[in-house]
Order: C-alpha cells, then sequence, then structure tokens
C-alpha cells in the first residue's frame, strides 16, 4: 500500500514539473524556420536591408555568409537571422557573427528596454545598446527548444557548425525608431582561445578576472574592425573592405 502510494506521489510530482516546464516554455510558440523570402539581400559580405533601419552590414572577408532564416520568436516576434563565421585552419568556428532583425507583431504594444544595458558602441551613425561576458556552451538533450539561440545553433549545426566551447560574447541592440517595437540585434561570438584564457579563469573570483575589462575591449575593438554599419543610400559599392 505505502509502496503504490509512493509511487503515485513520484507520478504526481513528475506530471506536475512537466506540465510546469511545458507551459512555462515560451519556446513552444516559436514558428517553424523559413529560408526562403527573406526581407534582406546578400552581396558578397555585405548584408543589405531596406528596413529597420534601412543600412549595410559590411563584414571582413574573413567571415563567410552560412545562411539566414526566418519565423515568430516565442508567437510574437516576426524574427529574421542571417550568421556570418570565422574559421580556423581545421575549418571550424572560431568567430560567429549572429544578426538578427526583430519586430514584435503590429497587434501587440510591447516594447525593447534596454536602458540597464552598462556599455554604448557606435557603429558608423548607429548607436548600440551593449552587454559583454564570458561564456561556456555544453551541448545538452535537455536544452530548450524554440529559443532564438537554439534556432541559431540548429541552423549552424545544419551547415556543419558548432559554438566555440568557451568564448567572449558581445551583444549589441539599435532601436531603429521612437516606436521601440522593433530591434537590431548583433551578437559577436568570439573563441576565448583566442585570447589565452578560460570562461572561468576570467569572470568573477577567477584566477584572471582582473583581466576581463582588458579581453572585453579587444573583443569589442575587433567588432570595429571586421564590422561596417553604413545607411543604404550612401554605403559605398558591394566589396569595398571593411574599415
Amino acid at each position: 500500500m505505502k509502496k503504490t502510494l509512493l509511487i503515485a506521489v513520484v507520478a504526481v510530482a513528475i506530471g506536475i514539473a512537466a506540465t510546469h516546464w511545458h507551459f512555462s516554455n515560451r519556446g513552444r510558440f516559436t514558428t517553424e524556420a523559413q529560408y526562403t523570402g527573406l526581407g534582406r539581400t546578400l552581396s558578397g559580405n555585405e548584408l543589405i536591408s531596406n528596413s529597420d533601419p534601412a543600412a549595410v552590414l559590411r563584414f571582413d572577408p574573413a567571415f563567410k555568409h552560412v545562411g539566414g532564416q526566418k519565423f515568430i520568436l516565442y508567437g510574437v516576434a516576426d524574427t529574421e537571422q542571417h550568421l556570418f563565421v570565422e574559421t580556423n585552419a581545421d575549418n571550424e568556428l572560431q568567430s560567429l557573427y549572429w544578426v538578427q532583425y526583430e519586430a514584435f507583431l503590429p497587434e501587440l504594444s510591447y516594447t525593447y528596454d534596454y536602458d540597464d544595458s552598462p556599455l554604448r558602441v557606435t557603429l558608423g551613425d548607429y548607436e548600440f545598446y551593449a552587454d559583454t561576458a564570458v561564456g561556456k556552451y555544453t551541448p545538452s538533450p535537455g536544452e530548450q527548444t524554440g529559443t532564438d539561440g537554439f534556432m541559431v545553433r540548429q541552423l549552424l549545426t545544419s551547415k556543419g557548425y558548432a559554438y566555440p566551447r568557451e568564448f567572449a560574447y558581445a551583444r549589441l541592440v539599435h532601436l531603429p525608431d521612437e516606436s521601440r517595437q522593433k530591434e537590431l540585434m548583433i551578437i559577436y561570438l568570439d573563441a576565448l582561445s583566442r585570447y589565452g584564457f578560460t570562461a572561468a579563469e576570467l569572470r568573477d573570483g577567477g584566477a584572471h578576472a582582473a583581466r576581463w575589462p582588458e579581453i572585453e575591449q579587444q573583443h569589442l575593438a575587433r567588432i570595429r574592425q571586421t564590422l561596417t554599419m553604413l545607411p543604404l543610400d550612401s554605403a559605398d559599392p558591394p566589396g569595398s573592405a571593411a574599415q
């Protein structure tokens, strides 16, 4: 009797946990990725957008475009992603630009708020809210699906690439108009092997935590060296080098 009761209690607990996970997982509302009919176009190493903002992102020739996709994120935001990768001599991903154009569906009144972001970064005439960190990625069978990060990793995997296990991270967000209902997000990941440290060493309390501000500035400087952003109506002809 007691064993039967225990089994029943455990089964109820598992059911409650599974139900909570299901209904707290916003990713279940994310639609399947589509790879055609994208709103941005590619010309060489330039990603051209006619809106939000109307601008050209010009990447250093070391980076190659490996794919774009669009979907409705969490059921609330039109999302378009483009990925540019830099690889090492073994064709392993060394650095990644994850470009994401996102806009809340017109019937929604949600807005984006990044006022608490600690940094500001300027690319050309465009100001971005920015934050940085170090990360360690460990693939997990239980990884939550339907997030924008999951969609990126799924696209990378389909192209034969994987995240660096340990990386420096910068997220830049530009809000193209006063409505604050649209954003251009650029995430730059760089393998920490470039800098000779591990994530644990650079985090607060780590053996080399005092070096993080220096690494952070090198990481942001590399963005400025490998990515140029220009208004669409003043961009130089395709193929010009990044400034």
